[in-house]
């Protein structure tokens, strides 16, 4: 008898599970989210959680509706886009990154009752602030943290391993960003340990570009970029004027070896999306985000372009190019 009634309460549950996933939150026919977008390129991110969530069984129109809203790198028409979601009053709220959620949390503290924010990616959580514990949030923001703060002395590790040659990097930043200062001690040690000098620049204005690269290929023997909106819509342009210098360049994303990059380590946006989209899914069943932690990227990859490296007239470690989880342009590399 026992076991007959073990086995109704697991059937049970299974059937209840399904019932809330339908039902969703308040008992609202269809879940409305909306997205906060800081630049267009971080849309990738969305296309990632909409379609895991299509892969939960959320059917776009039917199950769960979505508005976007993108504000082309600028933090003054970002906070007026959030207060205009915000006022919307969507189920869920989910932001792109750092910034994006920095600017719908700030609108939402004014509420007395603000609806979750869940942040597809951004680096360490509790460092810049969004949060006070990864395990216990306690707020009604969570996420996905991408390591990029982590990650940014490592990606200076391989760099120096993958191209031994180099004794001087330029690190291309913005001081718009939180992580900007932030992130010198940890350059400086690592720095220190591979026996090589590194010099911050910073760079917010796209006509800038060509004068700080033209300038960095007088001292520096590589570029490094760090994580931010503005670098990141601007890599491409960074790297055909590095190329244009001799400078090799490493990325922050797998596709920036797409962008002319020699290399690049992290979390690519569409996974960083789709991860999220199970965080997302919680929220619709009716998990609190103060019981939701913080999650971490399940997906980084460490890419190489040889390509790149062959129009650079530069040789790559082979010891590290076998660690690559992809290399392309293999074709003529000598």
């Amino acid at each position: 008898m026992g076991r007959i009634i073990y086995i109704i309460y697991i059937l049970y549950l299974i059937g209840a599970g399904f019932y809330m996933s339908k039902v969703s939150i308040g008992d609202e026919k269809v879940i409305r989210i909306g997205v906060l977008s800081q630049n267009e390129g971080r849309l990738e991110k969305f296309e990632g959680l909409k379609d895991e969530l299509k892969n939960l069984n959320y059917e776009e129109g039917k199950d769960v509706v979505y508005e976007v809203m993108t504000a082309p790198n600028d933090y003054t028409e970002m906070d007026q886009l959030a207060e205009k979601l915000v006022s919307k009053k969507f189920n869920v709220l989910v932001a792109s990154g750092e910034g994006e959620t920095r600017s719908l949390a700030k609108t939402v503290a004014k509420l007395n009752d603000p609806p979750p924010i869940i942040f597809m990616g951004t680096l360490s959580p509790i460092a810049i602030g969004l949060v006070e514990n990864e395990v216990f949030p306690e707020t009604n923001v969570t996420g996905l943290n991408n390591y990029h703060y982590e990650l940014i002395s490592k990606r200076l590790d391989l760099l120096k391993r993958l191209i031994p040659q180099v004794e001087e990097v330029a690190v291309l930043g913005d001081q718009r960003t939180i992580y900007f200062q932030d992130s010198q001690p940890g350059l400086s040690q690592t720095a220190q340990a591979l026996n090589i000098r590194y010099k911050m620049y910073d760079i917010t204005n796209e006509q800038d570009i060509p004068g700080i690269v033209d300038e960095i290929s007088k001292n520096s023997h590589a570029i490094l970029i760090m994580p931010g909106s503005f670098l990141e819509t601007h890599t491409e342009e960074i790297a055909s004027y590095a190329l244009l210098k001799g400078v090799p360049v490493f990325g922050v994303y797998p596709s920036d070896i797409e962008r002319g990059c020699i290399a690049s380590y992290g979390t690519s946006y569409y996974n960083q999306g789709a991860q999220t989209a199970h965080m997302v899914h919680k929220i619709i069943i009716g998990y609190s985000p103060k019981s939701i932690p913080v999650e971490t990227a399940e997906k980084l990859s460490f890419k190489v372009n040889l390509e790149v490296a062959r129009k650079l007239g530069i040789s790559l470690e082979e010891a590290y190019l076998g660690f690559a989880d992809e290399v392309i342009g293999q074709g003529g590399y000598h």
